[in-house]
């Protein structure tokens, strides 16, 4: 489902009845009514990223991103003219930087898969990242094979999710859907066997 047809499958839920009211009061510092606002809105937020990104993880973490970024600039509430669409245009932005970033990521994925440090150089930093490269191997090594084989295609050969439904003769939303989850999954195995923060770091200057 695309970005606009989620928005407007959600957009005829009416806020709170003193949503005003409670905006003010949160730009004032009220944490109850912060959380009223939470409680309604955090529902709507989950089903809109929910249809974009199909990955519970991902959707849970922009929507504590929005609420955090919402309480930090609480003071400038007053100002914006639609609570609504405020949120909703930041979930979207949200969304959307975060996907540039897994693509990213997946591209440094790929660079480790087959960029081997030498045998021969034994600094720390290419033992750790000696250690990060079998991680991303096993990590895709074991994404079911339609997942993989789509992650692949898309990381490996930069194709397009229109390209890779050509290909495999299967819709473009089934692409998306497959290739979301295999990066979900690798997220997960890198989370738990390996720091990505410090792997892309190692990563970045080496390969660029």
């Amino acid at each position: 489902m695309s970005i606009s047809l989620a928005r407007n499958h959600m957009k005829n839920i009416p806020g709170p009845a003193n949503e005003k009211e409670l905006i003010q009061l949160v730009s004032q510092g009220d944490r109850a009514a912060y959380a009223i606002l939470y409680s309604h809105y955090f529902p709507r937020l989950y089903r809109f990223l929910f249809f974009l990104s199909h990955a519970h993880e991902d959707t849970e973490e922009i929507i504590q991103e929005i609420f955090l970024t919402i309480w930090e600039k609480k003071e400038k509430l007053d100002a914006i003219r639609s609570f609504e669409d405020y949120l909703f245009r930041m979930a979207r932005n949200r969304h959307i930087d975060k996907v540039k970033r897994d693509k990213t990521r997946l591209k440094v994925a790929h660079s480790i898969i087959t960029r081997e440090p030498a045998s021969a150089d034994l600094t720390e930093k290419a033992v750790i990242y000696k250690e990060y490269h079998h991680a991303a191997i096993e990590a895709i090594r074991q994404l079911p094979d339609r997942k993989k084989t789509i992650f692949l295609m898309s990381t490996e050969e930069e194709m397009s999710l229109d390209e890779i439904a050509e290909t495999l003769h299967i819709s473009r939303s089934a692409v998306k859907k497959h290739l979301y989850a295999a990066i979900l999954l690798v997220k997960k195995y890198l989370r738990k066997h390996a720091e990505w923060t410090i792997m892309l770091i190692l990563t970045i200057t080496t390969l660029f």
